[in-house]
């Protein structure tokens, strides 16, 4: 077994970064971070889409098994090498729950993780801008309920967009690469809306309402505690004001990434 030995944070930077680079035409993405600093607001801001809709990314590690001992070699699910996600199992595996929560309200949510099998690869993919290139790009919506506390994982060859969620085997055939990020997002065009403060007061509302819910089902002797935090007004009004606090309710409750895609015209 094959691990990359970087960060998913590390991974998500640099997967969000050649987004912001890349060459779609009149199509951009625009990655909305929590962290972002007050000094860089302002060219962030002028580089958002002006028409658009919201996607959602969650960074995952992937390790790369070559050696005929490895669990789904032996046997005989796949001939050749493979690479596996690991879903964390904490709280009866948690974070996907609420992610699955999620997509049903947002069906542009995904596992991103990449396909390459060393820091020194992961390196060289940086320095030439093909990180995006070699990912897999997983549907949220097509992922299993599950809602034990035994490990579950993903599993996927290079060059097949099936992939398999284990435990119970289940295979499904649709994923992408980075590759087809483009095409993919221009795919959403039909739910392109004008990126307009309404349209950010509904996102931060909705992400709200998605927040509360999976706390009162899941830690109900907290949801009065964390109603608050949630219900805290933001600083401003302004479009960027609530972007900064959908994303901050998005990484502490879901540990996703939101994108705006779509175009300035």
């Amino acid at each position: 077994m094959a691990e990359i030995g970087i960060s998913e944070f590390t991974f998500g930077y640099a997967f969000l970064f050649e987004q912001t680079q890349a060459n779609w035409g009149g199509l951009r993405a625009a990655p909305v971070l929590p962290s972002l600093q007050q000094e860089a607001l302002e060219g962030w801001d002028a580089r958002l889409p002006l028409n658009g809709t919201d996607f959602y990314y969650q960074f995952k590690l992937s390790d790369y098994l070559s050696r005929g001992n490895a669990t789904y070699i032996r046997d005989g699910t796949y001939n050749q090498s493979y690479y596996r996600i690991w879903l964390h199992r904490h709280n009866n595996n948690q974070q996907h729950r609420r992610l699955r929560q999620h997509c049903l309200g947002n069906p542009n949510t995904y596992y991103a993780a990449p396909q390459f099998n060393s820091i020194e690869e992961f390196n060289a993919r940086f320095l030439a801008r093909q990180i995006m290139a070699n990912c897999r790009i997983i549907p949220l919506t097509l992922c299993d309920d599950i809602s034990d506390g035994e490990q579950h994982c993903i599993t996927f060859q290079s060059a097949n967009p099936a992939w398999i969620f284990h435990s119970e085997p289940k295979r499904r055939d649709k994923s992408y690469t980075g590759e087809e990020l483009g095409a993919l997002y221009r795919e959403s065009f039909r739910q392109w809306k004008r990126i307009d403060v309404h349209f950010t007061e509904q996102l931060l509302e909705k992400t709200r309402e998605i927040a509360r819910r999976v706390i009162a089902e899941e830690e109900p002797e907290r949801a009065q505690l964390v109603r608050p935090l949630l219900d805290e007004p933001q600083v401003g009004r302004e479009r960027r004001d609530l972007l900064l606090r959908t994303a901050d309710i998005l990484s502490a409750t879901l540990g996703v990434t939101l994108v705006l895609v779509g175009s300035r015209e």
